[in-house]
This record gives C-alpha cells, structure tokens and sequence, in this order.
C-alpha cells in the first residue's frame, strides 16, 4: 500500500490510500469519519477533512459499483444506519481515472434496465422524479471501466463531523471460454469461414496492380490484386516475396472486379453463440458469487453484509 500509516487527514488525490490491484471479483465496506472539527491545531481551528481518498488498479476490464451503507453522526451512539433510511445525503462518491481519461458514472436508479436488466419496480417512488445530480439516498453509481489505475473519492456534503460506511464492488464478469456455435458438433464436419473484406481496399488490405505491367514489379510489403487477368510486358518480372517484414504472407490475385455493394448484411455469416458470451444477457450480478468473494477476502468471523450488497443483485 502506498504509506498505510498516514491517516486519511494527510491523504489527497496525489497520495490515496491503495487498496490493491484486482484481477477477480472483490467486496469491500470502506469506513471512515469526515467532516470539519474546530479543534485547536498549528496555524488555527480545524481538524479533520472532507474528502477520502483511495486507489485501486484494474488488470482487466470490470465494474466499480459503490453503494451507500449509510452514515451516522460522530457525536451519536448509535451504529451505522440502515441504508433504507434517509441519512445517505450527508456524503457523495466519484471515481476518476487517474490518466485522466474520461469515464462515465451511472446511476443504477435511472438505468435499471442496464444495471438489472429490467425496468425499475413499480413500488419506487422516485423512478421519474429522481435527480441523479442530488446526494441524497438512491444515487448508487456504476461504472464500466478498462485495466487501468483508479480513484475513488468519498466527500462529506454537511459542515458536521461523521462516520460513514461505502459498499464498493468490483466485478469482473464471466472469464469462461466462449465459442461460435454451427449446426454439426462433430470435429470431422465443422468448418471455419475465413471472410476477406474485399471492400477495405482503401485501407491497405489490397493494393491494385494494374495491367498491363509495364515495369519489374515487387510485392514486398502488401498483397495485390489484379481485375480480370494480368498481362506482363516482355523483359518485365513480377517478384512476390513468401512474407514481408511483419511475417505476414503474400499474394497476388487475379480475379473479377470486387463488388462495391455497400448492403453489409449481404456479407454477414448469421451463427449463434454461448450463454456466456458478454453481448448474449443482461450483466448478471450473483448473489452467490459475491458471498465467495467476500469469504475469500474476510475473516470467518466477518459475516457478509447482505443487507448491503443482497439489494444490487440479479441472480443467485
């Protein structure tokens, strides 16, 4: 970790506390107390701070979700509130990415149909009223992120010192083999369609050549083509090398005119696919697996926080 004994106080954006580099599934309760204090301190009155820092770094693509577990006043007795309760808008969360690229948080309230994979319940009251620019309670984020280095920033929103509670997710989906289905199983009868895109001409698939070749010709570097048929002038050699310097082979061919139909559906191979495959369903948030991942990371003593995760699965 990146200075553990520096409390958050001492911490920023420059200097987060790093909770690891992630390659499967984790679950996490982060806790800590923001808010101002008028303490005596060198220089004046203060103590404390309103932001908290943390960093965590992707090695594969995956989910950040971050759910609000509640929060409760330092000066008060009480544990940590249920998070049904109205007492989430006293702090907010951001995630940035720390080359600075943009990414896009979403609010699993406004879009549940792509969170859950279906619309929200008809019991929510703040379905079509909901501000998702607001602090308050139901602004649970998601956010679709690829390998990279990450910040996640927990900032108070109140002038009154706190303790709060952060469920943070981050879930990796389905690593399964995935496979293009065909009609027969059987290894002998299964065949492999390898589609030139013919129309990418422009783009350095092909180059034309042009005939009648007039001058000593040598394919090197890019294949060629030839519409109809190619004549070679007397004392003229065309030379095509087996590979050029990336190792990938040549050729020269010799063919019809390439159809400039723009109808791509004309070219597509219609096949089916796995269960698995990312695109196939709605992103599955089990239950289940989120149980084994908090038992791999925790103690036994440490039971599972149904009551915060449970709500933001879709599956067992």
């Amino acid at each position: 970790m990146t200075n553990p004994s520096k409390s958050q106080r001492q911490r920023s954006q420059h200097n987060p506390l790093n909770l690891g580099t992630f390659y499967q599934t984790s679950l996490r309760v982060l806790t800590g107390s923001l808010g101002m204090r008028s303490q005596v301190v060198q220089g004046g009155y203060g103590n404390y701070t309103y932001n908290h820092w943390f960093q965590i770094t992707l090695t594969r693509p995956a989910w950040i979700i971050c759910i609000k577990a509640g929060t409760k006043l330092t000066t008060s007795p009480a544990n940590y509130g249920d998070r049904f309760q109205d007492i989430d808008d006293r702090f907010d969360v951001s995630v940035y990415a720390q080359d600075r690229s943009p990414i896009q948080g979403r609010s699993i309230l406004q879009e549940p149909e792509r969170y859950f994979g279906h619309v929200a319940g008809a019991q929510s009251t703040l379905y079509n009223t909901f501000n998702p620019n607001l602090d308050s309670k139901g602004n649970e984020m998601f956010y679709e992120l690829e390998p990279g280095d990450y910040l996640i920033c927990v900032s108070a929103t109140r002038n009154e010192p706190l303790d709060y509670a952060l469920g943070l997710v981050v879930e990796f989906s389905d690593d399964s083999e995935n496979f293009i289905l065909t009609e027969d199983q059987s290894a002998e009868s299964t065949n492999f369609i390898l589609q030139e895109d013919f129309n990418a001409i422009t783009t350095g698939v092909f180059y034309y050549l042009d005939s009648p070749i007039t001058t000593n010709t040598t394919i090197n570097s890019l294949n060629r083509y030839t519409i109809n048929q190619a004549s070679i002038n007397p004392g003229v050699f065309v030379q095509i090398n087996y590979e050029n310097n990336d190792n990938v082979k040549l050729q020269w061919m010799i063919g019809p005119p390439i159809s400039q139909d723009d109808d791509a559906s004309e070219h597509q191979i219609i096949l089916d696919f796995t269960e698995t495959w990312p695109l196939s369903t709605p992103h599955s948030h089990s239950l289940n697996e989120w149980r084994r991942a908090w038992q791999r990371e925790h103690s036994q003593e440490d039971k599972f926080p149904s009551k915060i995760f449970a709500p933001f699965t879709n599956v067992n």
